[in-house]
């Protein structure tokens, strides 16, 4: 590289990813190969919850002789030469903030996804679309690289950062030698085994010329069939079965996923109950848009049947997948202790619907009780890595078995019901209402007073479409988008007070 101005580069990192480990290794190797650097960041909220942005310019030292060049602390947009993202949508803000551009810049950029704060507390699918990003992506940069970085630093128990080092190095968008790359990570005396394989992996993927780095899987296909797997129990042979002859192919993936979801929250019974409620709905059903007023019923109704109470959440905890997950995000070694401690604050609800049902509705009604139950309502810390606390959860999640003689069960099947049946009433009148009627099941969500104030919700939305029979599906749709609008619930009593 011959230039007489600045190379700039400008990095985005999560917090605990390392960009300022990889900041400074940067620096190192543009000071060992004889260029000046200047370094900037932008720091955003540490530890996976902001992105910090970091801003360096290169500019050789045997040019400096003549003039010492003047450097800019900021990244300007349209100035970019070289973008590095952790994450796919952080190279969608690149994109977004113009450091990216056409005629001059190279993006490098990890393919995975970590969701954002405001994708986890949309009331809707807030949930940003990757492989649109992955495209833009590769539009508006004149030279891109993505693949899957964090996959190659979970493979050699490194930080990402060492791959965004060896996709830089690889890619060759500094002038700068690999050994002089290896030589700083030494230097480090860090994780310098595991860094420098993490290195050597990414410094491979990037250097190959022309590499196709995204594919679409089979699901990204048009018309891709799904095809039911084999069934592993004599159970679930009768459950595929009735799947298979009940049904049409193109609501097999649905179904079948809602039935898989419900044999682990509850039973094979309880599959087979999903398996009855949708068999009504289908027979309804005149095929009119793929099917889908079975594909959103069985959507939704999965998921109101899976609700979590106690039990579930208590099931979910105690599982050796989840712990075996926590030992690998943050990288236990095989033998090294790790604590786990479970924050609980339940509520008398969520007390009250683990007892039977006239007794439940005895507790929730009774202020004495509700007196009597407050200390056991607080925050609870409680660490359960201890066997006395896993041994307690672990007896918890056995109450599932128990759980159709629960208030909690009868509360939620009786909301169910209420929905189902709304369907049911206006699928033979109007499909299209009765579609915006079963979408209307995403509205139920979360637990606790969330999930309080969304069944309120639903069961407001249902009444009004029983209180006014000429209601038209784009009604409905308005009434469940102001719900889904904010969480106090003011959009939708504005509207539902509209006249």
């Amino acid at each position: 590289m011959n230039t007489r101005r600045t190379v700039n580069m400008v990095a985005a990192a999560l917090g605990g990813e390392g960009g300022g480990v990889f900041t400074n290794w940067i620096i190192d190797v543009a000071d060992e190969e004889g260029w000046l650097c200047q370094t900037t960041s932008l720091a955003g909220v540490a530890q996976r919850t902001g992105t910090t942005i970091y801003y360096l310019e290169f500019f050789p030292r045997a040019y400096s002789v003549e003039a010492l060049p003047v450097m800019s602390l900021f990244p300007s947009q349209g100035d970019i030469d070289i973008a590095v993202a952790s994450e796919i949508s952080e190279a969608g803000r690149m994109v977004q903030r113009g450091f990216v551009t056409p005629d001059r810049t190279t993006l490098l950029t990890s393919t995975h996804r970590i969701y954002a704060i405001a994708e986890k507390i949309a009331l809707a699918n807030g949930i940003i679309d990757a492989t649109s990003v992955q495209h833009i992506a590769g539009k508006y940069a004149k030279h891109t690289v993505q693949y899957d970085m964090q996959k190659l630093a979970s493979e050699h128990n490194a930080i990402i950062s060492a791959v965004l080092l060896g996709a830089v190095a690889g890619a060759g968008v500094l002038p700068f030698s690999k050994a002089t790359y290896e030589r700083v990570i030494h230097q480090t005396g860090k994780d310098v085994r595991s860094n420098l394989a993490a290195f050597d992996a990414s410094f491979e993927m990037a250097s190959i010329a022309d590499v196709e780095h995204w594919h679409p899987s089979d699901t990204d296909v048009p018309g891709k069939q799904f095809a039911l797997p084999a069934a592993h129990s004599r159970k679930g042979s009768e459950l595929l079965f009735r799947l298979e002859q009940g049904f049409v192919p193109p609501t097999y993936e649905m179904l079948y996923q809602g039935m898989v979801r419900l044999v682990d929250y509850q039973d094979d019974a309880y599959a087979e109950q999903y398996l009855d409620h949708m068999k009504i709905i289908f027979e309804q059903d005149d095929g009119s848009s793929n099917y889908r007023l079975t594909n959103e019923t069985g959507r939704w109704l999965a998921l109101l049947m899976s609700y979590e109470d106690i039990p579930r959440v208590a099931q979910l905890k105690t599982r050796k997948s989840r712990f075996d997950n926590l030992r690998k995000e943050v990288q236990a070694a095989p033998k090294q202790l790790l604590t786990v401690t479970e924050f609980f604050r339940p509520r008398i609800e969520e007390i009250s619907a683990l007892m039977p049902v006239s007794m439940g509705r005895w507790v929730a009604a009774s202020s004495v009780c509700r007196w009597f139950l407050r200390p056991f309502c607080r925050g609870w810390q409680l660490p359960s890595s201890h066997l006395g606390v896993f041994l307690l959860l672990y007896t918890m999640a056995g109450l599932r078995r128990f759980r159709r003689g629960m208030f909690g069960y009868q509360q939620v099947h009786a909301q169910i019901a209420n929905w189902l049946t709304s369907i049911q009433v206006v699928a033979p009148v109007n499909l299209q209402l009765a579609c915006e009627v079963a979408e209307c099941g995403r509205l139920v969500k979360g637990y606790g007073e969330t999930r309080q104030r969304t069944s309120a919700q639903l069961a407001e939305i249902l009444g009004r479409i029983r209180q006014q029979p000429d209601i038209q599906p784009d009604q409905v749709a308005a009434l469940r988008e102001a719900a889904l609008k904010d969480d106090s619930g003011d959009a939708l009593a504005d509207l539902m007070a509209a006249p």
